[in-house]
Parts: structure tokens; sequence; C-alpha cells
């Protein structure tokens, strides 16, 4: 009985002896598995929060980039849009020139007016030291008017569109729109340089 005994105990030192694992080697063996298990966990973790939070930074400077490139690309917009807009204004605006009141003029000559019914005149005039244009009368002037005289010469109020390169309209060029409505001998106050010259107001439609 002894004998068996001591056999049993020199195979318990020889099975240790030669490295079989005990049950502590095991519990110790899990334990050290775990930890690692957990440290893995951990670090996927922090990882995970890193990458989040690195994502949310990108999303909010992404995000602002937008909302300025968005604003940049509105006002851009909406100044062209006006831009334009005032310009097809402008080019759609038509500018005429409203001629009024009276002028003093001096009568070189009178013609029949060939192109008009018997009876009309034609006068050739012209400003003080100006070119000569010509006025057309709804009667015969003959011994009305006379050549070598300066008359005031009232008209009715007209209108004429201007060409887009006008800049200082002169009635003379619109002598087929003037409507002699009166006239008289110019005083001596009224010639030169002290001429009555007609009134120009340039409008916009």
């Amino acid at each position: 009985m002894e004998s068996n005994s001591t056999a049993f105990l020199i195979k318990i030192k020889l099975c240790h002896s030669l490295g079989r694992p005990s049950r502590s080697d095991f519990v110790q063996s899990e334990f050290e598995g775990g930890n690692s298990m957990k440290k893995i966990i951990a670090m996927v973790l922090c990882l995970v929060l890193v990458f989040s939070l690195a994502g949310c930074g990108n999303n909010d400077q992404s995000s602002d980039t937008h909302d300025a490139n968005y604003e940049e690309g509105y006002t851009a917009g909406y100044e062209a849009g006006y831009n334009d807009g005032k310009q097809q204004m402008a080019e759609n605006k038509k500018y005429f020139a409203q001629f009024s009141g009276s002028f003093t003029a001096s009568v070189e000559q009178l013609l029949p007016d060939y192109f008009a019914l018997p009876g009309k005149t034609i006068a050739v005039v012209h400003f003080f030291q100006d070119k000569p244009f010509l006025l057309r009368f709804q009667e015969d002037m003959t011994g009305k008017l006379v050549e070598g005289t300066v008359y005031v010469f009232e008209f009715k109020t007209f209108e004429v569109e201007l060409p887009a390169d006008e800049e200082n309209p002169d009635i003379s060029d619109y002598m087929y729109s003037i409507d002699v409505t009166n006239y008289r001998v110019a005083e001596d106050s009224e010639l030169g340089l002290d001429s009555i010259t007609p009134t120009v107001e340039i409008i916009s439609k």
C-alpha cells in the first residue's frame, strides 16, 4: 500500500516535471487571453471613435465650404443678372428730343413747293452764321415773307426719336417736322448772337 502511494506521488511529480499543464495553468492562460481580447476591443473602439470625430470635423468643414461657395455663387449670379437686366433695359429704352418755342432765322429765298398742292411755299432759311435749311408753309408766302429779312418763327411742339449716337440734336436736322404757327420780324435784341433758339428737352420712353 505504501509502495503504491509512493508510486502515485512520483507519477504526479513526473507529470508536472514533464510540463503538462495544470488547472491553474489553464486558468492563467484563459485570464491572459481574455485580457488580450479586451485590449484589442478597446483599441478598435478607440480607432472607431477617432475616425468618427475626424469625419464629423470634415463634414463641418465641408459644410462651411459648401455654404461659402453657395453664398459666393449666389452673389455673383445676382449681380450678373442685375447687370444684364439693367443693360437690356438701357438698350430697349428710346430717347427723344422735344423741340418747342421759337427761333430767329433769316429768309434767303422763297420757292414754290412743287411736291405739294399749288399755293404752298418753301422758305430757305438759316440761323446766324449757320447752314441753310427748309421751312414748309401750307400757304403761299409770296409778299408775306421778304427775302433777306430776319424773322422770329413760332412752331408747334414736336418730338423726334434720336439716333443712339446723337448728343446735341439740332432742329434744322428735323426741318420736315417743323410746323410754323406764327412769324414776325425780329427785333434788334433778337439778332446775331442774341438770336432766339428753340428749347430742346431730351426725354426717354
